[in-house]
């Protein structure tokens, strides 16, 4: 209880010193507020922005592929119309080239020396773009495969196979089932 009172106690001088402030402290007070809320805006929209462009890339890839997958798959003989969904455990991963320095500082004193060596990791950049060696796309998580013929164990099987070696994901990661 004497927390409360001592947290209104400070609240209620603060607000007596800056009541008994000229009219000045009170406008650079409500600018700098003005200020840190504009960067706080600016930047949580930036990161969104980044965010969701990777989401949607990825989903992008994605829906690609499914549609990719679908027509080679609905071309196995008896598979019917197919439909395929794929999960991915996370985004595609892009591996920039870099520059390295190494740098040796060496100080001296009157008993001894010290020597320290600081490596420097810089992108290389062309233009105004980073030089990009591997862009690796999203890990797949699981696969699922909807298709009209998979009630004959020979087409679902061939189905199953098909998927493995496009995606090269384990069979436990994939399921097959029959469509309408």
């Amino acid at each position: 209880m004497s927390d409360k009172k001592t947290i209104k106690n400070k609240l209620t001088d603060m607000l007596k010193q800056l009541k008994k402030g000229k009219k000045s402290e009170w406008l650079v007070v409500i600018v700098l507020i003005i200020v840190a809320l504009l960067i706080y805006t600016s930047a949580s929209s930036l990161f969104n922005n980044e965010e969701s462009e990777a989401k949607s890339s990825t989903n992008e890839y994605v829906a690609s592929l499914e549609a990719r997958l679908g027509e080679v798959l609905s071309n196995v003989k008896g598979a019917g119309k197919v439909s395929v969904m794929i999960t991915v455990e996370s985004g595609s991963e892009i591996v920039i080239a870099t520059s390295t320095e190494e740098k040796t500082n060496t100080s001296s004193g009157t008993s001894n020396s010290n020597q320290s060596t600081t490596i420097v990791e810089k992108p290389i950049i062309i233009g105004d773009e980073p030089v990009v060696l591997i862009e690796k796309a999203p890990k797949i998580k699981g696969v699922i495969v909807v298709a009209q013929g998979a009630s004959n164990i020979q087409v679902r099987l061939e189905l199953l196979k098909a998927v493995q070696a496009l995606l090269e994901v384990e069979s436990s990661n994939v399921e097959v089932f029959v469509g309408n």
